[in-house]
């Protein structure tokens, strides 16, 4: 008898725990397809995105790049490259006397080459093994700079100016910061402008997608470049090109 109290008493606390459990959870039940998995449905489009460039052609920045050379012998390697240095300073002060701002100018390399053989020719890249090496006779130097120049209008008086305090060559290229149209991004706010058009550009995309498979596009769950912003070279695309990989959840 007191065996079958026992189990009775077990079975009825049992019972009550079951009834009792949901009256103690608190708070709502959450249903796990509520919130988007990476795992769900989703569709990735691409956009693209243009901040366009002045639309006067002779305000386009261009980059500077001037260079200086000289030949002296052993004795003369440190004399040589202190006259070089006080040239490329002298450079610089003319550019920014004819308008290139300072911290536009930039110091790109200084280079110091051997020249062989018994008078100061050209170098002899090539040595042949067999061959008893050629003494050094002489040694070339190179220093050159970069300027951002702001416009095509400065451009012939930068040139001038560079030439006339002393570089051996001087030349151009459309673009600020590098070859062939430069790195210096536009401004945030008009990449931002390129960046927002890009995404539309993707969303008017992936809505023709999920169209053509009957279903409907959701929120943004991933957004992404793979490139930074880059310069088209012609009209009618002329300005910096923002591309976009955009993956969107599809509605519920």
């Amino acid at each position: 008898m007191n065996a079958l109290r026992m189990t009775a008493l077990v079975a009825s606390v049992f019972c009550l725990a079951i009834l009792v459990t949901p009256a103690v959870a608190s708070g709502p039940v959450m249903s796990p397809a509520v919130a988007p998995s990476s795992d769900s449905p989703g569709i990735t489009a691409m956009g693209i995105g243009v901040a366009q460039a002045s639309a006067d052609p002779l305000s386009i920045g261009q980059t500077l790049y001037i260079s200086v050379q000289s030949t002296t012998n052993l004795a003369g390697i440190q004399g040589a490259a202190d006259q070089m240095l006080a040239k490329l300073d002298a450079i610089k002060s003319a550019l920014v006397k004819a308008g290139v701002p300072a911290d536009g100018i930039r110091m790109t390399g200084f280079n110091v080459n051997p020249m062989y053989g018994p008078s100061m020719g050209a170098p002899s890249p090539i040595v042949d093994k067999n061959q008893t090496p050629q003494p050094v006779s002489a040694v070339s130097l190179n220093g050159s700079l970069s300027a951002d120049v702001a416009s095509i209008q400065l451009l012939v008086t930068a040139m001038n100016a560079a030439t006339e305090a002393g570089a051996s060559t001087v030349n151009a290229n459309a673009g600020k910061g590098g070859s062939p149209y430069g790195t210096v991004q536009p401004s945030a706010a008009d990449l931002a402008k390129a960046t927002s058009a890009a995404i539309g550009n993707a969303r008017t995309n992936a809505e023709a997608m999920a169209s053509a498979s009957g279903r409907k596009l959701g929120g943004i769950r991933s957004i992404s470049s793979t490139q930074p912003p880059m310069m088209a070279c012609c009209p009618p695309n002329t300005g910096w090109t923002v591309q976009v990989t955009v993956t969107f959840d599809i509605a519920q």
